[in-house]
């Protein structure tokens, strides 16, 4: 094998830099540029994509409703509320309301809409119906309450700490943007209910806790339950923007 080598090497060596023929050298920086030019192109689309994300909605911006101030840990800050809730079928609508138009419905979805607004460094209350059914966490990491105050959340009138890993349905995950408030976070599991019940029987969980919002800026927030499709249950639904994501805008 050692001899054929030496062969190949003696009689076809190979080219050293700058030989070979000039016509492929000339075709050379043609096809560097072409191929710089297509990734710019990709990049500024893929910019764009996230630009528009950020600041449309399927049913515009709930703008948190201002209930008075509140104290929190000795510091006396504007209280403002939210609610949305969460269905199993994208496609119906609430009180004559799209849940999210163009929907699919066999894909839940939050709703009205997935684009919030709050005020900066003020107590965000936040009310949720949950009205979708669940299975297991593919991380039972989002299975705790994290960041809201007192590390709690109220469902269904019992203050909890965390869910059973194996019956959520969604949750809220929130947390900054890129240059955008990095220590935020918050985490609030929503328990499953038994069935769809936005078309079975109606039923749903209420999920109550609170908040301190962060800095000015964009929020992003998804939901952590795999309740799409393909590799993990990530994708379809969940790789599909408003549905099971979107924004908090802190102003």
């Amino acid at each position: 094998m050692s001899e054929q080598r030496d062969r190949v090497t003696d009689t076809e060596p190979l080219p050293s830099a700058g030989s070979g023929d000039p016509r492929q050298n000339r075709g050379r920086p043609l096809g560097l540029t072409l191929t710089f030019v297509v990734a710019v192109l990709v990049f500024v689309g893929v910019g764009l994509l996230f630009h528009a994300q950020a600041y449309s909605s399927p049913v515009g911006t709930e703008v948190a409703k201002a209930v008075g101030t509140s104290t929190v840990d000795g510091v006396t800050m504007a209280h403002v509320t939210l609610h949305f809730n969460t269905y199993p079928d994208a496609s119906g609508s609430v009180n004559g309301v799209p849940i999210h138009p163009g929907g699919n419905p066999s894909w839940p979805s939050y709703g009205p809409t997935n684009q919030y607004q709050v005020p900066a460094h003020a107590l965000v209350t936040v009310y949720v119906r949950q009205y979708d059914s669940g299975g297991s966490l593919n991380n039972p990491w989002f299975d705790a309450v994290r960041g809201t105050v007192g590390g709690t959340a109220v469902i269904n009138g019992k203050t909890v700490t965390s869910i059973n890993p194996n019956n959520v349905g969604h949750t809220f995950t929130v947390r900054g943007t890129p240059g955008t408030d990095p220590g935020f976070f918050v985490n609030v599991p929503l328990p499953a209910v038994p069935g769809d019940s936005q078309t079975d029987n109606g039923k749903y969980e209420t999920i109550t806790f609170s908040f301190i919002s962060g800095s000015k800026g964009t929020y992003a927030w998804n939901c952590e339950f795999p309740c799409g499709s393909m590799v993990a249950g990530f994708g379809g639904v969940m790789n599909t923007y408003g549905f099971m994501s979107g924004f908090v805008h802190v102003v």
